[in-house]
């Protein structure tokens, strides 16, 4: 279904929209424009993209997604609309498509989807002691809506990407767009949802550093390894790692917010040092590439609900259960505001000039966390 996006498009969107192309045109040249490119030649000079972007060709919509800015919700929509349009799509053409040729070759890795699935204690129902295809794609739509695997059954918790979404569903991978022209025709809709970058920043600390693996849903170890790193490099600077020496202090130590940042900004006065920043502190401006794609559906955490009802609207789905958000952490603004509070003014410094285009192309301001007459920076 392709619908042209200036027919739908509320005009909050527009002007949003219009904001981000005047300040990449004051500050960006010609140079940006990516029409005549091709995506892996994209992907190679910015390999995050492949990561970030999700194509829906059967909705003519791009989203760029962003850790830390309600991902698990919107790649969850994402997800179900995809896979329910492949579901339309052999139902509809169930005559003329080889569907055991179609399914695990053009469409869905259906063994790895299978699997991956197990791994995360997902039940799978069988029918005659075999899976079905119908049954397996209801049970992953059902899971995405309601994070549980039929109505009858009990919730659990389901990160969706726990999937290796662009494995087992290949043409959502942007390579899957022949000619990138295509993207900024008028019925195209590229969507992104930002953050009060600070307010994203501490969200990253809270859940990511200042908590530790025995008290995560899931098991992350690259962040548990981040914030023993950050402990050693700042707090227990002379603990030396000794497989005899049964006592690490980092162990069960939580750094400070002040540490973290200090981590996060080592390295951050090139792109080349940018570029290689994990994508949960890393600027969205730069996980997008804003002033490349110009992207003309932007949703904001701060009117979430208004605007992800509007992106509900624009993708047809009229029953989502969006009760509660997936992965919302509970934490308050407030709460976040105090982390900046004791911070130094040269810290708050570096983070206006590493979150500055996020800052300025959305219109956030610094004083909303930091308040302070003695900032001159």
């Amino acid at each position: 279904m392709e619908t042209n996006s200036t027919l739908w498009m509320p005009m909050i969107y527009e002007h949003r929209s219009q904001i981000l192309n005047s300040k990449c045109n004051d500050s960006y040249t010609l140079e940006n424009s990516i029409t005549n490119c091709s995506s892996a030649s994209l992907i190679r000079k910015y390999p995050w993209l492949k990561a970030a972007l999700f194509s829906l060709q059967s909705q003519s919509l791009m989203y760029c997604a962003i850790p830390k800015v309600a991902s698990k919700t919107l790649i969850s929509v994402i997800m179900y609309v995809h896979v329910r349009d492949i579901v339309t799509h052999l139902s509809n053409n169930s005559t003329n498509i080889n569907i055991k040729k179609t399914r695990p070759e053009q469409l869905i890795n259906i063994p790895k989807l299978i699997n991956q699935l197990q791994k995360n204690e997902i039940p799978i129902p069988k029918t005659e002691g075999s899976i079905s295809f119908d049954s397996l794609m209801q049970t992953y739509l059902h899971l995405l809506r309601f994070e549980s695997i039929n109505s009858a059954s009990p919730s659990l918790y389901f990160n969706p990407w726990s999937l290796s979404l662009k494995e087992i569903f290949r043409s959502v991978d942007l390579k899957s767009i022949s000619n990138l022209s295509d993207i900024f025709s008028p019925s195209f809709t590229r969507v992104m949802f930002v953050r009060h970058p600070f307010a994203r920043l501490a969200s990253a600390y809270k859940e990511r550093i200042a908590i530790l693996e025995t008290d995560r849903i899931q098991r992350e170890p690259h962040y548990n390894s981040i914030r023993k790193l950050i402990c050693r490099r700042y707090t227990h600077t002379r603990w030396i790692i000794d497989p005899l020496q049964e006592d690490d202090p980092c162990e069960d130590f939580i750094p400070s917010f002040k540490h973290f940042l200090e981590y996060i900004l080592t390295d951050t006065n090139t792109f080349s040092g940018i570029a290689l920043m994990d994508a949960h502190w890393q600027p969205y401006t730069v996980i997008c590439q804003v002033c490349k794609f110009k992207y003309n559906f932007i949703g904001k955490y701060e009117t979430f609900d208004n605007d992800f009802n509007s992106l509900l609207k624009r993708l047809n789905i009229s029953d989502w259960n969006n009760e509660k958000r997936r992965g919302a952490s509970g934490h308050k603004t407030s709460n976040y505001q105090q982390l900046f509070s004791s911070l130094p003014d040269n810290l708050i410094c570096q983070l206006k000039r590493l979150y500055n285009d996020d800052l300025q192309f959305f219109n956030y301001r610094i004083e909303d966390y930091v308040n302070r007459t003695t900032l001159t920076c």
